[in-house]
């Protein structure tokens, strides 16, 4: 069992991308406040917990030499299911597949947990024992976590049967209701998002808005332009041009297909439009060069520029349900989504706010949002970018405020215990 130090003890629980990052700053001022901080960081999450100078926790850590069904189970399973680029070790996969697994036996029986992971895969988990085993190990007051439906929905569950409380993040696309997040607070980026949830069962009460800790590199580097300018310069963007940023999926679907076909269009419409294609880190290297080859001079590669500078740099993002759209509208640049529907709430984007983007579902939307992309001032993108980073409470400020909710559920857990 590990002693808790006096302020108490808070357990994060998150898997990798945007989630890990979402709760480094918090972890770290937590810590800086003399909280004992503990994170189980799953899939890429610990490669970036490490790097914050964190040390997380993994499934290798939870998994016991008696576990021979859960070993053997994870054996099997990461024979497969292993990636390297996902997973810090082949160690943490079987830990984290076979007690996973197991688990879902144990809940399911053996029949009906093979036919779920058949169907379901690895969302068919909801690990409640290993769970329970990293709370024995830790003993925390309190939980944070975000709004996935595997260990971090677990958790949220091991909290309520032992009485700590627990505080959710919610991200951008947490608004789904297969990603429900019911935790004792609720941390939302934009109080659009409240409206929502309550609708879907949440206490208005235990939702606070405390914006995104993602989206705060935006509030020191508004100011700071310098690079973007030298970059478009190095790159021949004349001041008078429209420099479009299009942020790639990993993999070629019908929405890309449907943006090219636009861009296609577009181009044959306005001479003055440049195209930066962004391909995404986990994507195919063919899939960027045959965009290129498509939509022909106007075009050209944008790998290894980091996104923020990319994003800064350019005049409008195009691009799908993504966070990086979220990112440049906070910096007052002009924004095209394409998804398969125009139902905002559920994409968690508020696009009806301060006329910061469109959201196009067929080519020929597509080609009238693009085709009003224009050339704007400088007084224009800060007017509208300082709208945005106020509703999204984008003030560098993110991390205090949901620390300081985890705060309050400590102290109004210790004063409940004390009554």
């Amino acid at each position: 069992m590990i002693q808790n130090s006096k302020q108490g003890c808070v357990l994060a629980v998150c898997y990798g991308g945007g989630h890990a990052l979402m709760l480094i700053p918090v972890l770290k001022y937590l810590k800086l406040l003399g909280y004992d901080v503990h994170v189980l960081g799953l899939t890429t999450a610990a490669a970036s917990l490490i790097n914050a100078g964190l040390s997380p926790i993994g499934f290798k850590e939870l998994i016991q030499p008696d576990d021979s069904r859960a070993i053997e189970h994870g054996t099997r399973l990461a024979e497969e299911m292993h990636k390297d680029s996902k997973v810090q070790s082949l160690e943490e996969s079987i830990a984290y597949l076979g007690l996973s697994y197991a688990d879902l036996e144990d809940q399911l029986g053996v029949v009906e947990a093979k036919k779920e992971f058949t169907r379901k895969g690895r969302q068919a988990f909801l690990p409640l024992a290993p769970i329970r085993r990293l709370f024995d190990q830790i003993q925390p007051d309190v939980l944070l976590t975000t709004n996935s439906p595997r260990a971090e929905l677990a958790s949220i569950r091991v909290a309520a049967e032992r009485g700590i409380p627990s505080v959710g993040v919610l991200d951008l696309f947490g608004l789904q209701p297969y990603n429900d997040i019911p935790a004792d607070y609720v941390c939302v980026p934009f109080k659009q998002a409240a409206s929502i949830l309550v609708d879907r069962g949440l206490r208005q009460e235990a939702i606070i808005v405390t914006g995104n800790p993602n989206f705060d590199w935006v509030h020191e580097a508004v100011h700071r332009d310098d690079a973007a300018k030298s970059w478009r310069r190095q790159h021949n963007i004349k001041p008078d041009e429209i420099l479009v940023l299009y942020a790639m999926k990993p993999n070629w679907d019908k929405h890309e297909e449907m943006i090219v076909q636009s861009l296609e269009h577009i181009l044959q419409q306005n001479s003055s439009l440049k195209i930066t294609v962004r391909p995404h880190p986990s994507s195919d290297n063919g899939l960027p060069e045959k965009v290129i080859q498509r939509l022909g001079k106007a075009a050209f590669l944008n790998r290894n520029t980091p996104l923020p500078l990319a994003v800064q740099a350019a005049d409008a993002l195009i691009t799908h349900k993504s966070t990086v759209s979220v990112e440049a509208a906070l910096l007052g640049r002009q924004v095209a989504l394409f998804h398969s529907n125009h139902d905002y709430p559920t994409h968690g984007i508020p696009l009806h706010l301060f006329n910061w983007g469109t959201f196009s579902i067929s080519v020929a939307e597509g080609v009238e949002a693009l085709s009003q992309l224009k050339k704007e001032s400088i007084e224009t993108q800060q007017k509208r970018g300082k709208e945005v980073r106020e509703a999204w409470n984008c003030d560098g400020n993110s991390h205090v405020r949901i620390a300081n909710v985890v705060i309050r559920a400590l102290r109004t857990e210790n004063q409940r215990m004390s009554a």
